[in-house]
């Protein structure tokens, strides 16, 4: 599947967001966070073309800033989700984390108070897949009146 970058940029647009002058250089330890977990070079280059200093608000959702992405993924409350291949990206409104499918590279979401409460789940049971790209998950963020902002 694609990441539809196009649809990424046409959000930060309508967000007013300066993509060009306010991106930021990927660490070297995120890189090898994302080599280590077998990240495609699509999405490591994706990411390295929307690093920014900040997370950045799409409507009611968050993309977390590329350099954070790595410790949130290592923090226990996480139970390293990323090695059943959903990589955190950000959050929605209520805090439920927006993950990165990094097999089909599809988003969806994960119910936050399931994944961080309790100790015994099944990812399948907590995971809500949307089966959209990461461009146009964060594009219909912006131009969709009822979005969905949380799992």
């Amino acid at each position: 599947m694609s990441l539809d970058i196009s649809l990424f940029k046409n959000a930060l647009k309508i967000q007013n967001y300066d993509f060009d002058n306010e991106t930021i250089k990927v660490t070297d330890k995120t890189i090898e966070f994302f080599e280590s977990i077998n990240l495609s070079s699509e999405v490591i280059d994706f990411f390295k073309t929307f690093s920014f200093r900040e997370e950045i608000e799409f409507g009611n959702v968050y993309f977390n800033c590329v350099n954070k992405i790595r410790t949130e993924n290592l923090e226990e409350e996480n139970k390293e989700i990323y090695k059943k291949n959903l990589l955190i990206i950000g959050s929605g409104l209520n805090g439920d984390p927006i993950v990165l499918n990094t097999k089909t590279m599809n988003v969806g979401y994960i119910f936050h108070d399931i994944l961080w409460e309790e100790e015994n789940f099944e990812i399948d049971k907590i995971y809500i897949d949307l089966k959209m790209s990461i461009g146009n998950f964060f594009y219909k963020s912006v131009t969709e009146e009822n979005f969905p902002i949380d799992a």
